[in-house]
């Protein structure tokens, strides 16, 4: 699954503010006159507003339009979505100095939160580099067969991962009424190294304003997901019986899991769009070819995104995979996955003829050995 947001949404810092925002103003070094640069300001569902547009003038720029009072994010950008600044909304004025090939490494000053905001971003662009290096340096040695420093580089990595966490988790317990607080855990969320219950008390610890606001919020929802899919996935364990779904298929018609069942029955999570799952694949066919007359059946869950219907049933008709399938091409907003707790695709559950669940997550030769043993020899 996508991780908890999107790059741009793990970066998201709010800051409380009782009056109208000061203009934005800085220096831009090496632009041109007449460059132009757009402030918008992230909304809910990541949507965009666009709030004013200035212009360079001898390498300096003025957003002159005061921003209303609020919690929030604004963009400063020139129009490329892979080359922007992330400002903190504050009623004190802000001081940008822009570097031209790079925004997001832009200093920015005039107040605690977009202070407290560099130093973390900074920080983070530094241990990246650092990681990028010694995992090179280790790919290198593997080359060269030098298990020595293959070894070594090992131990630098994991110790930047171990410094990664104790860093993170420390600025969220020394900064919990600071929104770099809220950007540190979501760091740590989708790194995966947190328990759920974990990610839920460091959430709980934040000031009631962390919480409320839209990034506070979008974490909120998120671990609530988790728990959902822990829950979920518990349920759909091996030993415990399928949970019943029913969807579309490519023809239109409404099919239901207990409608598929055979001796057994693998359900399979995929979509077009999945490269490991177009991969697999072709073993899928295999062994579909190979037991399908002794009683295996294949009902494929789809998690095509809207309006892709064409694009799936494309997938199933190159790919030859000629058994049942269902989708409701809501990509991870589909209910099916949620309930079997799928956070990655392909997935896989390996039903007897009653539904209950008897293997999961088979894949390659492991799919093949366990119908072979189930089903004898093809």
């Amino acid at each position: 699954m996508k991780q908890l947001v999107a790059i741009t949404v793990l970066l998201l810092l709010y800051s409380c503010g009782n009056n109208d925002i000061s203009p934005i103003q800085g220096t831009a070094a090496g632009m041109p006159d007449g460059t132009e640069l757009y402030l918008e300001e992230l909304g809910s569902n990541n949507k965009r507003i666009a709030l004013d547009t200035a212009q360079v003038t001898a390498e300096t720029f003025t957003f002159k339009k005061p921003i209303t009072e609020g919690t929030g994010i604004l963009i400063l950008s020139q129009g490329k979505p892979n080359n922007q600044l992330l400002l903190v909304k504050d009623a004190k004025p802000l001081t940008v100095e822009l570097y031209k090939d790079s925004l997001g490494a832009s200093i920015v000053t005039g107040s605690l939160e977009n202070e407290l905001f560099n130093s973390y971003r900074n920080s983070a662009r530094q241990t990246a580099v650092k990681k990028q290096q010694y995992i090179k340096e280790m790919q290198k040695a593997q080359r060269e067969t030098d298990g020595v420093m293959v070894t070594l580089m090992r131990e630098k990595i994991s110790d930047i991962d171990e410094q990664f966490i104790v860093d993170k988790k420390a600025v969220v317990e020394n900064n919990t009424d600071k929104m770099v607080s809220i950007i540190a855990l979501s760091d740590l969320i989708n790194a995966k190294v947190l328990k759920v219950e974990e990610s839920d008390a460091y959430f709980q610890s934040l000031s009631k304003d962390i919480q409320d606001s839209p990034i506070g919020e979008s974490v909120e929802n998120y671990i609530a997901q988790l728990k959902s899919q822990r829950i979920a996935s518990a349920l759909a364990s091996v030993g415990n019986k399928a949970p019943e779904f029913s969807a579309k298929t490519p023809g239109g018609k409404e099919l239901a899991l207990s409608d598929a069942l055979g001796k057994y029955t693998i359900i399979d999570f995929w979509a077009s769009w999945c490269r490991p799952c177009r991969m697999e694949n072709p073993n899928v066919v295999n062994v579909y070819n190979q037991y399908h007359d002794k009683g295996l059946n294949i009902i494929s869950v789809s998690l095509d995104r809207p309006g892709q219907e064409a694009r799936w049933k494309k997938a199933i008709k190159d790919d030859k995979m000629d058994w049942y399938h269902v989708s409701n091409l809501n990509y991870w907003q589909d209910p099916i996955p949620r309930s079997y707790g799928v956070r990655a695709i392909p997935a896989t559950f390996l039903l007897d003829e009653n539904g209950v669940i008897i293997a999961k997550d088979l894949r390659g030769s492991a799919l093949g050995a366990k119908m072979k043993e189930l089903l004898g020899e093809s």
